[in-house]
């Protein structure tokens, strides 16, 4: 008899409630919440998506936390959808009590760049799956979803990871396409990274620390030469750790144009954290950006300064929460 992937979402937020949901129309899916808890408990997720059409998810099981996740287990496969803050809390440590060794496999839907390794070196004998998200998608109350009409996973395996980790990707490709998601397979999960990180990490801190959102970046001549300043320096360094030729000129004005059309009054996350008196992904987003063009001679100016003051405000949010 045929029995459903065991699956548990850590995060589970507006990424991993909207996965989680997809997931479940065939596996059996156990969801850690936190803040929205009590609401998700009580009536599950709300949710209103241009893709999907309006419902309520209400996942298989719902917990406070990966101990008490548990008892649901042991699971095929552990979704990380939770912000990636390396100078906040240690991924591997949270997951750690839902991870058999050998058997489960860990699956990363988060930004930026070199997420993988920690958990690499934390979990040497368990596949790793990484997955670039491009969707627009945010919890307006607890439990309560909107997401737009566009989604689109790139899902590869990490070329870091020594465990044999297609086979399992395979699979959970296909319980992704089961719940109607739109899968790219990548052979190179590093370069889709590096090329999201052209959009993050330009539009996302100048709309974070100027309170403008995308469509006024555009239309403010100061502030979209940032923008362009960023993609510039940020390409740079890509292809100097790449080898890629990404023909910057043409790529900066293409995503320019695309987000003036497809993105349009848009708030950045890191902008919403930012409002929010939350931690934004800086060291993921920017930090591990500007190390790699160091190692590699690029000169970042225009990046080192503005991941100062990003890094500047997120010291300043996170003491206030102490």
């Amino acid at each position: 008899m045929y029995e459903a992937a065991r699956i548990l979402t850590v995060g589970t937020g507006a990424i991993g409630s909207i996965y989680s949901w997809r997931l479940a129309q065939s596996c059996e899916v156990t969801t850690v919440c936190r803040s929205n808890y009590q609401a998700v408990l009580k009536k599950g997720f709300e949710i209103d998506s241009m893709k999907w059409g309006q419902g309520v998810f209400k996942p298989h099981h719902v917990v406070q936390s990966v101990q008490e996740a548990k008892t649901y287990g042991p699971f095929d496969y552990v979704l990380v959808t939770l912000k990636a803050l390396p100078d906040v809390y240690d991924v591997a440590d949270i997951i750690a009590p839902a991870i058999t060794e050998g058997k489960t496999t860990i699956v990363l839907i988060q930004n930026g760049f070199g997420i993988e390794p920690p958990i690499v070196k934390r979990f040497p004998l368990n596949p790793l799956i990484s997955i670039v998200a491009y969707i627009g998608v945010s919890q307006v109350g607890h439990g309560v979803i909107k997401m737009n009409a566009i989604e689109r996973l790139q899902v590869g395996t990490y070329h870091g990871c020594a465990v044999e980790s297609e086979t399992s990707c395979e699979r959970f490709k296909s319980l992704l396409e089961k719940g109607d998601v739109m899968v790219e397979p990548v052979e190179d999960i590093e370069q889709s990274r590096w090329e999201k990180l052209f959009w993050n990490g330009s539009f996302g801190p100048v709309c974070a620390i100027l309170g403008l959102n995308t469509s006024q970046v555009i239309e403010n001549e100061a502030a979209i030469d940032i923008v362009k300043r960023l993609m510039r320096e940020i390409m740079e360094a890509a292809s100097a750790a790449t080898g890629i030729d990404y023909g910057i000129d043409d790529r900066i004005e293409a995503l320019i144009s695309t987000t003036a059309i497809g993105a349009a009054n848009y708030k950045p996350s890191m902008q919403l954290d930012l409002e929010r008196k939350q931690p934004m992904e800086v060291d993921v987003i920017l930090g591990t950006v500007l190390r790699s063009a160091k190692e590699h001679n690029v000169a970042t100016p225009t990046l080192e300064t503005i991941h100062g003051l990003c890094r500047s405000m997120n010291l300043h949010n996170i003491k206030a929460q102490l």
